[in-house]
């Protein structure tokens, strides 16, 4: 290649294409024929020729009046840029995200859209993933009226733990409940919230063991890491969830707390942004489902 071009590397295409000094990403993409979809023809009025940056984004111009509005209105992330904006100042590798068809219309109906993180974004957070113990013989020793009412009750009160503490819950899943914590303190943040949750639990039992001779008791894990942060579901039924590895360890986390015999499990991550406020019990190194290696995991009985 020549010495006065620049080696534009795109996925998923598998192609190294070449780009003249201050050439925008969209031309010299078109120009070697790249499919790269721009629908409002290159000005910045659509989000269709996105791409994600995977490589030298300090070697790309900063981003026009034009594409700081989108990104705004979007919630792009740093290295998410519009190739029609963005103008190469030096080798990159970069990630078409609108392949299709399918994918330019999710792109147009974002844009059209009235809420924001329709397209997503990254963001490390804090995860706290609680389930009902011993759910299923419960749910089968009980009319399913009564197992509604019980969880609905139980989903009452720990979403108002939750939001107390400054969380927010993103998804019911059966007894399970998946709530998020954004934000400076969000690790500890999540742990009054687990803690908080067993109180409600107690209180819980208090109203179900007269009831129902049985009584009733929750475990939860917390983790902390980067998810995705966007809209999920159809135009009729969308709305804004979290995806990423760090919800499954969570998730994992919290199903450990029957082999360690414990209530309430939290992971080196979160442990660590604690910064020794919280009073420990019991240490375990468990393998958790589906994933490789050991994970130390901490018991936490109360937090300064």
């Amino acid at each position: 290649m020549s010495e006065t071009t620049h080696r534009i590397s795109t996925c998923p295409d598998g192609r190294t294409v070449e780009a003249a000094p201050d050439q925008t990403l969209l031309d010299a993409l078109l120009a070697a024929g790249v499919p790269i979809t721009h629908a409002c023809g290159g000005k910045a009025r659509c989000s269709t020729c996105r791409v994600r940056v995977e490589e030298g984004a300090a070697t790309l111009c900063p981003r026009t009046e034009a594409e700081e509005a989108m990104a705004a209105r979007l919630t792009f992330d740093e290295r998410t840029r519009l190739a029609c904006q963005t103008r190469v100042r030096g080798d990159a590798a970069v990630r078409r995200l609108v392949i299709d068809d399918c994918d330019r219309e999710l792109a147009t109906r974002a844009l059209a859209g009235e809420r924001k993180a329709a397209v997503g974004h990254e963001e490390a957070v804090a995860i706290l993933f609680s389930d009902v113990a011993g759910f299923t013989p419960l749910s089968e020793a009980l009319p399913p009226y009564d197992v509604i009412h019980l969880l609905n009750r139980w989903f009452l009160l720990a979403g108002e733990a939750v939001a107390g503490c400054g969380g927010r819950v993103d998804n019911y899943m059966g007894d399970g409940l998946l709530a998020v914590f954004r934000g400076d303190g969000a690790a500890s943040a999540a742990v009054r919230a687990a803690l908080a949750l067993q109180r409600v639990a107690a209180g819980m039992s208090e109203y179900s063991a007269p009831l129902y001779g049985r009584a009733f008791s929750v475990r939860v894990g917390v983790h902390f890491g980067t998810v995705v942060i966007g809209d999920l579901g159809a135009a009729h039924n969308r709305r804004e969830t979290v995806i990423g590895d760090a919800v499954n360890v969570a998730s994992r986390i919290e199903a450990a707390n029957k082999r360690a015999g414990t209530h309430v499990l939290v992971s080196d991550a979160v442990l660590e942004r604690l910064e020794g406020r919280a009073t420990t019990g019991r240490t375990a190194d468990l393998e958790l489902k589906g994933k490789s290696g050991t994970f130390r995991l901490h018991e936490i009985t109360a937090l300064t």
